[in-house]
């Protein structure tokens, strides 16, 4: 299968996007947002690219929003399920707007005629960037407890 790009489709080097939905099931769409703009990137479609990171971006401050809304939170009911929800919202979101648009477009374009990128780098980092999130979480729950700011 030939797309209509400039670029020869074995100089494309591109991850899976099958597996980029996959894996952002569990990384979250911070992942699959990168994973995705780098592929669209590498694709010679910018404006798709800017899309993938955006969604990056929005889950990313959702995140963030999120460690600092937690404390707040307690006591109310059905709370320990709300960024449970919320993340499996954006991943549905994430997944039927961006992942199965560049599933469909690298399939229909290039099939399988791309260089296949190994994941290990990838999966390293968001090992890292789970483990940074969590780290700000017990940071700043722990301040506000030495603080005796309580919720």
């Amino acid at each position: 299968m030939v797309g209509n790009n400039s670029v020869e489709e074995k100089d494309i080097a591109l991850w899976n996007p099958l597996w980029a939905i996959l894996l952002s099931f569990i990384f979250t769409p911070v992942f699959g947002g990168i994973i995705c703009g780098l592929n669209w990137r590498a694709l010679g479609k910018e404006e798709l690219s800017l899309r993938s990171f955006s969604f990056m971006r929005m889950t990313l401050l959702i995140m963030v929003l999120y460690i600092f809304a937690e404390p707040m939170l307690r006591g109310m009911p059905y709370t320990q399920y709300v960024l449970l929800t919320v993340m499996a919202g954006l991943w549905l979101v994430w997944t039927f707007l961006d992942g199965i648009r560049q599933l469909r477009y690298v399939n229909e374009t290039l099939g399988e005629a791309y260089e296949h990128k190994f994941w290990g780098k990838c999966i390293t980092w968001a090992v890292g960037g789970w483990v940074g999130y969590y780290g700000l979480a017990i940071t700043y729950v722990l301040g506000l407890h030495l603080l005796g700011i309580g919720f």
